[in-house]
């Protein structure tokens, strides 16, 4: 049954009808992208997915800039590993895991009285500070003109060749003739031939000269070459960095018969080591002996206000120079016979 509308009733139903309309088409819109949304929710699930994995692979790098974030934080101060944890918002555990790569990429990380972890600098380590090259000449040349051969002198000697702009700048052209040497020398032991040891200073007869020698195997960390002196027959250490050249001889073994494969200690002295020394040492004293003795690094160890040094030597001679060196930052604690081969040698230098 049709109606029909007039006048005011007529225009209030077209507009009612407008509203119904309206109001349906706004469901209908709802409904159509709820249904669109629904179908459309795993592949947002994958495009989370697929953000998480971009986002793990940005871990590396993450970690390496943290890493240099902890360098920096070592070198500037000394820190507990709470407080690295603090500053770096993570736990203890982790920072324990960011100390050990650290000494596994050979960072210098050290632990002071306190048990806090630092890295050594410049600040840290006596051997960083540097003297120019006109000022180390000058330095040198006053000592040198001291006639008396003194542990004193020595030991300023030493301490100059290690603080000055020659300890950095050179390194890798000393480096670089150091590998020449070895190569030549690893011939000559494989072909089992003679060499010439050009201009080789001899610290024990303090001379320079050539040496006819038989090469027979490297030392620790290919700073030496145990060798028979064909002059006297007898084996011998001979430092890599005292060699100023090596001739190659077309000659084979003379004298294999009497070739010794024998054993350095720390500081260089031939023969068996079963003599053991302990040092109480200062910071500065313990920095030094790693420098210049690495084989000394695994007897070290920190004790709670000092570093103890204890260690088998064939000799007293290579630890009684170091000691006497640094004599106000070293305490002998034993055994007896080294305290009073220090006390003899400094008696005889001081009267």
């Amino acid at each position: 049954m049709a109606v029909t509308c007039h006048g005011p009733l007529k225009i209030l139903v077209a507009k009612n009808n407008c509203a119904v309309k309206l109001e349906l088409r706004n469901i209908a819109t709802q409904r159509f992208y709820m249904a669109k949304a629904a179908k459309t929710k795993p592949k947002a699930k994958a495009k989370a997915k697929t953000v998480k994995a971009t986002d793990d692979a940005f871990i590396p790098q993450t970690k390496l800039l943290r890493l240099f974030q902890i360098i920096a934080v070592l070198k500037s101060g000394h820190w507990t590993i709470q407080q690295l944890a603090d500053r770096f918002d993570t736990s203890k555990r982790t920072m324990y895991r960011y100390m050990k790569i650290l000494e596994q990429v050979e960072f210098l990380v050290e632990t002071d009285f306190n048990n806090r972890y630092f890295i050594v600098t410049s600040d840290d380590d006596p051997i960083q500070a540097q003297f120019t090259l006109d000022e180390m000449s000058l330095i040198k040349k006053l000592i040198k003109s001291a006639a008396t051969d003194t542990p004193i002198k020595n030991s300023l000697l030493r301490k100059l060749s290690l603080n000055s702009e020659l300890d950095s700048v050179p390194q890798l052209f000393v480096k670089a003739r150091l590998s020449k040497i070895v190569e030549q020398v690893s011939e000559a032991i494989r072909g089992k031939k003679q060499i010439v040891l050009k201009n080789y200073h001899s610290a024990n007869s303090n001379e320079i000269r050539d040496r006819l020698v038989e090469p027979i195997h490297f030392g620790d960390n290919y700073q030496s070459v145990m060798a028979l002196d064909t002059q006297d027959k007898v084996c011998k250490q001979f430092k890599l960095d005292r060699i100023g050249d090596i001739v190659e001889m077309n000659k084979s073994y003379a004298f294999e018969n009497l070739h010794k494969k024998t054993q350095t200690d720390i500081f260089g002295y031939t023969g068996d080591a079963d003599t053991w020394i302990t040092l109480r040492m200062t910071m500065r004293a313990y920095l030094l002996l790693r420098e210049e003795y690495p084989l000394a690094i695994p007897y070290l160890e920190k004790r709670e206000d000092h570093y103890q040094f204890h260690a088998p030597v064939v000799s007293f001679e290579g630890a009684g120079r170091f000691t006497m060196g640094l004599i106000d930052e070293i305490k002998v604690e034993g055994p007896d016979d080294f305290k009073t081969f220090i006390h003899d040698r400094v008696t005889k230098y001081v009267g």
